[in-house]
């Protein structure tokens, strides 16, 4: 008979801390390892081991990532991508990733997305209230996931109305236990210390602690130490009940947490100390000061008669310690965290306030007071921990890691193929009656930063290219009025300048000046005048303002480099020519001729915002007096520039100058600040205006990568545009994305999508 192939294997990189780490998930990813090799043979697994400390791995931890290294978040996603692995399952914890809120990951996980490999997520802390930044990290993390786990179904709830994911991506599997934890239960009469019954794994620190409680009435607590614990509620509870039960001690078994450790050393446990001293308990708690191995946690659960977990925060979502001694059959008194809440809805144990030490004592009283309350608790527990058991959880963790990988390698995105759909959401959020904030903390506009020419001038012009395609409250022609009004405001006849600061209350801020807001202003009415969507009472509003607005620019003045580009712009649309073109034109022309050289051929000595602008300014204007020289220097400077932020070449990634800016002597480096969105938006409309002229693909073919940058083709692989607000962020940071979505980025977003789709470049 001819032999049978092999079946191919899926291979599973699990991404989270690892032994020898001392960490709750590295435990339970090392369970879930060693469960996974016996229940599902099909499945390869590696580990991609978060670390900070330098540690030694065992072998089957193939990846490890310098958790304080953003750069090495990324690294180990590409290598992974490379070494050919089939799905990446992401254990997430705020705390064990790099940067705010462990923000890093999203990097690692935008990288694999980028390489078409398929990830799921397991939420280790789903918050009921997130933080802003909490829930974006979380959105983002999950957004691009095959799958989200949650250990109970009250995390799924909570993930699905927080909108970390959507519901029918988000499953239900529980957090295993080791089937060890499964001892029988003796009498607290019996001798517990005996050698026999500890077994040979058991450190002699155990015996010796176990031997110290022999006889009593045993309450333990056991897992990393620290102040999140609440270990304080418990002792004060015990000295409540003290006098009713003299034979009951506890016992706080477990080393405290590294991180702990490294921030602040061992106060937390010596005030643990001191307070059992305090309140005469001393030989009552008992310390053991280990970091301890499953056997050993086995034992101590099969000589406790009551757990407990006095926890502070209710949002705790999944518990280890808990987990084992359900698995183990022990009765609980715990604080009503949300996963204490979930797992004893059945009976296994009481539930009680955080931070309440009666009410704990209450509880205590209850099950010691009670032995058949006992015993059905007991009964309870056992009946919960059979379905808890690794070889259950395993198996259905493997079904869930299965699917993700049958979904097979996907293209790397095309990025712009089809443009999202089209949601002014946010826009009308940050817009009122008075005009658009400037500033917004996550999506929640700050009114207190009031408005400015700047950004209701581009509001102007985003509003003057998509009339007509909003019918909505706040749609395009009301922030045409709106915009037209503020303008006209703004504007100064008699100092041929205009403010631009005013309040939420409408009161100006600054005095009327030149600079960049003046161009704007003009470059806004220009756009209003020409578009030939806007109603015709707009449009002639918009001539009438612009017939006094662009004496700003007269030769009487002395307009900076950047305000002559801007108001080119505008002045273009107008039908005929006007002397205040030409002016603006000389001032832009003019910069070029002088400062550029064949090694540096550009405007300035340096490279600083909105750059790819004044080449616009040399195309269209060039363009529409016919001067065909003016033109060319235009297209030199742009394809100079292009090569300068990355897309010189047919395959790159808009890179941008940053807000550290670029001096004429100075070498290109990786990060050159903070890039921002007005960058790309000016260099998306720069290509497009070239491509109009030229007809040349090149530009058609840069304007739509340029595009890309806010959909995630830029230097971290992470979206500028937030799809679920139709907001922009404010900026690609050295490591991650300013979280804040302000009137300045959203704009620039839509301004360059306007562009995009009016040169028929995208759908």
């Amino acid at each position: 008979m001819p032999e049978t192939a092999p079946l191919k294997k899926t291979r599973l990189a699990i991404v989270s801390t690892y032994p020898p780490r001392h960490c709750g998930i590295a435990t339970f990813s090392r369970d879930l390892t060693s469960a996974l090799a016996q229940a599902a043979p099909d499945i390869d697994v590696e580990v991609c081991a978060m670390d900070r400390d330098g540690l030694p791995y065992p072998a089957e931890v193939t990846e490890v990532i310098d958790q304080d290294s953003y750069a090495d978040h990324r690294r180990a996603a590409a290598s992974l991508a490379d070494s050919g692995v089939d799905v990446v399952v992401i254990e997430h914890e705020y705390g064990i990733f790099g940067g705010a809120d462990g923000a890093w990951i999203t990097g690692f996980a935008a990288e694999l997305t980028a390489r078409g490999v398929p990830y799921a997520v397991t939420l280790h802390t789903v918050l009921s209230e997130p933080t802003w930044s909490q829930a974006g990290t979380l959105h983002r993390l999950c957004r691009d996931a095959a799958a989200v786990t949650v250990f109970t179904e009250v995390g799924r709830t909570l993930a699905v109305r927080t909108g970390i994911a959507p519901a029918d991506r988000i499953v239900h599997v529980p957090h295993g236990a080791p089937t060890q934890a499964q001892a029988p239960l003796p009498s607290p009469a019996d001798d517990l210390a005996t050698d026999a019954s500890l077994g040979s794994e058991v450190g002699p620190q155990v015996r010796q602690t176990l031997d110290e409680v022999a006889g009593r009435r045993l309450l333990s607590t056991f897992g990393l130490i620290s102040p999140g614990k609440g270990l304080e509620t418990a002792i004060e509870a015990l000295g409540q009940i003290a006098g009713e039960h003299p034979d009951v001690s506890y016992l706080i078994a477990g080393s405290t947490h590294p991180e702990i450790v490294r921030r602040s050393g061992e106060i937390y446990r010596e005030s643990l100390v001191q307070l059992a001293t305090r309140l005469g308990l001393s030989d009552r708690v008992v310390f053991l000061d280990s970091y301890l191995t499953g056997t050993e946690i086995s034992a101590i659960l099969a000589r406790t008669e009551i757990f407990c977990t006095p926890y502070r925060s209710r949002e705790q979502i999944s518990s280890g310690a808990l987990t084992f001694a359900i698995a183990a059959g022990c009765p609980v008194v715990s604080t009503s965290y949300h996963y204490a809440e979930d797992m004893l809805r059945d009976g296994a144990g009481i539930t009680v306030p955080p931070g309440d030490a009666a009410a704990f004592a209450d509880g205590l009283r209850a099950f010691l007071g009670d032995p058949a309350r006992l015993a059905s608790a007991r009964r309870a527990a056992q009946a919960r921990g059979a379905t808890l058991h690794w070889s259950a959880v395993a198996r259905r963790s493997a079904s869930v890691f299965r699917a993700c990988a049958a979904q097979g390698r996907k293209p790397v995105p095309s990025w712009v193929k089809h443009l999202p759909p089209l949601r002014f959401t946010h826009l009308e959020r940050l817009t009122d009656h008075g005009g658009i904030v400037q500033f917004a903390t996550g999506t929640q506009p700050d009114p207190e930063s009031g408005y400015c020419v700047d950004d209701v001038a581009r509001l102007a012009i985003v509003a003057a290219g998509f009339d007509g395609q909003h019918s909505a409250a706040g749609s395009p022609q009301a922030w045409i009025d709106m915009s037209l009004d503020f303008l006209l405001a703004a504007f100064d006849p008699e100092t041929q300048s205009a403010r631009n600061m005013r309040s939420i209350e409408g009161s100006w801020l600054d005095d009327p000046h030149p600079g960049d807001h003046v161009g704007r202003l003009i470059w806004a009415l220009g756009e209003i005048a020409a578009a030939p969507g806007v109603p015709d009472k707009y449009r002639a509003r918009a001539v009438e303002q612009l017939e006094t607005a662009r004496t700003a620019v007269t030769a009487e003045h002395e307009i900076s480099l950047r305000t002559a580009a801007y108001a080119v712009l505008g002045l273009v649309q107008l039908p005929e020519p006007t002397p205040e073109l030409d002016i603006c034109l000389e001032r832009v022309n003019s910069a070029f001729e002088t400062n550029a050289s064949e090694a540096w051929p550009w405007f300035e000595d340096v490279l600083t915002y909105d750059n790819a602008r004044l080449a616009q300014a040399l195309i269209s204007g060039g363009t529409r007096i016919g001067d065909t020289a003016m033109v060319r220097r235009g297209l030199t400077a742009l394809d100079w520039y292009l090569e300068q932020v990355g897309l010189g070449t047919a395959d790159g990634h808009l890179t941008l100058i940053g807000n550290r800016w670029r001096r004429k002597d100075q070498p290109r480096s990786e990060y050159e600040g903070d890039e921002q969105p007005l960058d790309a938006a000016a260099v998306v409309e720069a290509c497009t205006q070239a491509w109009r002229v030229t007809g040349d693909p090149r530009y058609s073919d840069r304007a739509r990568r340029a595009f890309a940058w806010f959909l995630g083709a830029n230097r971290l692989r992470i979206p500028l545009y937030d799809a679920g607000s139709g907001g922009g962020r404010d900026g690609l940071r050295a490591e991650d994305a300013n979280q804040n979505e302000g009137a300045e980025s959203t704009l620039a977003y839509y301004q360059a999508r306007g562009a995009l789709t009016r040169s028929g470049l995208a759908d």
